[in-house]
């Protein structure tokens, strides 16, 4: 008996996939997700058998604290995004690349501990001189995304997803700000705090790319 040449094979399987995807097309989806830009929600479309269109949030807050130019600070981190995304699907099955960008609201509020003085823009401060001194962080507001992964709703009952992209969030932007302090309206301890903000930003450029790497469960109506 002859061999059934594997690229027939392939073909079979390529065209009874695109059938079936086909088949899940033209109805909605919801899904939760864990990801590095915290927990999140969507809702998904399938346009077509190699298209689909997602909306969708995420959110996460924590508190650390952290040094950066030389000054300790105690650090607020929130996290929220807003997605808008498209995953073409080239082979009409579960794999996927995934475009589109995001309302990036993710931002950092940073409040410094000057009780032992704060060295700004080279010069040392009591922390009577300096006041309070914050710093807020943040991004790009409008970011692209991009990425690859695993998964679309499924034709009826649960599925499950898996995505690797990256958020073009560009260079973080610093505002360093002193109230109440001796120095604080002083022209040139407020030329040194514009040096400490552009510092600070050196500091934490490696968040100009930012990773996504999320999992997460949907449910097709």
């Amino acid at each position: 008996m002859k061999r059934i040449p594997s690229i027939l094979i392939a073909a079979v399987l390529l065209a009874t996939g695109s059938m079936v995807f086909a088949s899940e097309t033209g109805g909605f989806g919801a899904g939760v997700k864990a990801s590095t830009l915290g927990l999140g929600a969507e809702i998904t479309y399938a346009v077509s058998p190699r298209l689909t269109m997602g909306v969708g949030i995420n959110k996460y807050s924590s508190s650390t604290t952290d040094t950066t130019d030389g000054i300790d600070y105690d650090v607020d981190l929130d996290l929220q995004t807003v997605a808008v995304l498209a995953n073409f699907h080239p082979f009409a099955g579960s794999f996927r690349i995934t475009a589109g960008a995001m309302i990036n609201s993710n931002e950092l509020g940073m409040t410094a501990d000057c009780s032992a003085g704060c060295e700004v823009g080279g010069t040392t401060y009591t922390a009577a001189e300096v006041g309070a001194l914050k710093a807020a962080v943040d991004f790009k507001r409008i970011a692209p995304y991009a990425g690859i992964g695993f998964g679309h709703s499924a034709s009826s009952g649960l599925g499950f997803t898996l995505d690797i992209g990256l958020l073009m969030q560009g260079s973080p932007n610093v505002d360093l700000t002193s109230t109440g302090g001796s120095e604080s309206n002083n022209p040139v301890f407020q030329a040194e705090l514009a040096q400490e903000e552009a510092n600070a930003e050196d500091d934490i450029d490696g968040f100009t790319m930012y990773p996504v790497i999320s999992a997460g469960i949907n449910f097709r109506f």
